[in-house]
């Protein structure tokens, strides 16, 4: 028996990240565990309950078919993507590990044990890649929460703002984009996105939601200028001597979460007030945002330990 079952849903994007980070981290205090797909529960072990591990942590939400496969059930839950329709599922669950304060709040309540666990990101740095303080990078992927519109939008509006490099999920790609911006679609090699994400000095992020943020904490850990929303939980990520936050327009329910919608006018004055900057003001905010990542990664793991990195954990009810 092993001591750490992790249970995701494997989408190759945020969630398979999660699982990756955390596995990592628990393997560095000498503790075993093994990542598995929602799907892969065999239904034989299912049925009579066969435990696979002392402790299964679930990802984003509670997967009914590994709840048995464990002594101890844990969820690390994106609440922007936690129905309500399952919370019941909560009930059989012994410890709620929280990535953001946004979640410990969304949780409360809910008769089950919450600790703020934290989270962390990819360390993105390569020093030896030259930065350049004028050119913009928006990391779309394959999810339609980043304000990929309204980024394209302004772009179009804007032919004399330096390039966005935009990188973006084929499917969801625009036909057509400004002259000024680059677009990259479909299979990017890793080793080129890393170089991209430290080329570009402004990191533009103005997610609606995230259960995490990993486009924002990978942008503080390359050291560059982030812009992202001012709204739960993307604004606990930065602050203003490092970074800018943009205004929400207006905000709507999402699961358990919030969606906020930047004002248009307010993103387009923080870009380019971002541009504007003297190099040497984006180099100074760059290194306190490197800082924080530090700061962010190494609380992190120091939770993980007290939380993660033993065999068990004695839960008070």
């Amino acid at each position: 028996m092993i001591d750490t079952l992790i249970v995701v849903k494997n989408n190759h994007y945020g969630l398979t990240r999660d699982a990756e980070l955390l596995a990592g981290a628990i393997r560095e205090f000498g503790v075993s565990v093994e990542v598995v797909g929602i799907s892969e529960r065999k239904l034989v072990d299912r049925l009579v309950g066969r435990k696979l591990a002392r402790r299964a942590v679930h990802i984003e939400r509670v997967f009914p078919q590994w709840l048995s496969a464990a002594q101890e059930n844990f969820l690390i839950p994106n609440q922007e993507r936690f129905p309500r329709r399952h919370l019941r599922r909560l009930r059989r669950c012994d410890l709620i590990l929280t990535k953001t304060m946004e979640a410990c709040g969304a949780f409360a309540g809910q008769g089950v044990p919450i600790e703020h666990l934290g989270f962390t990101s990819e360390d993105r740095f390569d020093p030896a890649v030259v930065r350049n303080w004028s050119r913009v990078l928006h990391l779309a992927g394959g999810s339609t929460l980043k304000g990929t519109d309204d980024v394209i939008s302004l772009w179009d509006r804007h032919p004399e703002w330096p390039e966005l490099v935009l990188v973006q999920k084929r499917q969801n790609a625009p036909a057509r984009v400004a002259d000024n911006v680059k677009l990259i679609t479909g299979y990017i090699d890793d080793a080129d996105l890393r170089r991209l994400q430290n080329e570009c000095g402004i990191h533009l992020c103005p997610s609606r939601s995230e259960g995490w943020g990993h486009n924002i904490v990978e942008g503080l850990s390359c050291g560059a200028l982030v812009i992202t929303t001012d709204g739960a939980p993307m604004n606990e990520h930065i602050r203003p001597e490092f970074g800018l936050l943009v205004a929400a327009e207006r905000s709507e329910a999402r699961h358990l979460g919030t969606n906020h919608f930047v004002g248009l006018q307010a993103l387009e004055q923080a870009i380019g007030a971002a541009i504007g900057m003297s190099w040497s003001a984006k180099q100074r905010m760059g290194e306190l945002a490197r800082q924080r990542f530090v700061e962010i990664d190494s609380g992190f793991h120091a939770r993980a330990k007290q939380l993660l990195g033993s065999s068990s954990l004695p839960i008070e009810r």
